[in-house]
């Protein structure tokens, strides 16, 4: 398949509209249907961005022949399935990073109220605290490194 082709087929596939589309990568949508009918061709910034904008690697929006067993395999560059699992990743990633924000503002709001209580905290409430928190890091750090890898 050309170019063109196969960017309306991957914007059908992601259920957008030319408009849609042109709105998400800040172009107009004339300029989508120029690329989809061939007679304009994206830069390769653009093609990089509408590529991770429909989900896909960039050999496979650019590609008319099948690219398996090709030094795009050999060199590990981005397909399809590796950016949507580092997007689950980096979901992932942002919810935990929301829990330890949370959980530490949380516990710096109660250090404080009972601070100005003149009350101590008790043993257990420092031990929950520091138990969410480290466990959160660490799930982070895991996500983290997982994000290195990919």
């Amino acid at each position: 398949m050309s170019l063109g082709e196969n960017i309306k087929k991957l914007r059908e596939e992601n259920h957008y509209t030319q408009q849609q589309l042109a709105d998400k990568l800040y172009v107009s949508r004339q300029t989508v249907c120029r690329w989809e009918n061939g007679s304009r061709c994206p830069d390769l910034i653009m093609a990089k961005k509408l590529a991770m904008e429909l989900g896909a690697g960039l050999d496979e929006l650019i590609s008319d022949e099948d690219v398996e067993g090709t030094a795009a395999d050999a060199y590990g560059l981005w397909t399809a399935e590796k950016l949507s699992e580092r997007r689950r990743w980096r979901e992932l990633q942002k919810r935990i990073l929301f829990v330890i924000e949370s959980v530490s503002s949380f516990f710096l709001v109660i250090q404080l109220f009972l601070i100005y209580l003149d009350v101590r905290m008790p043993l257990w409430g420092t031990v929950v605290g520091f138990a969410v928190f480290a466990s959160t890091y660490a799930c982070n750090c895991v996500i983290s490194k997982k994000l290195g890898e990919t």
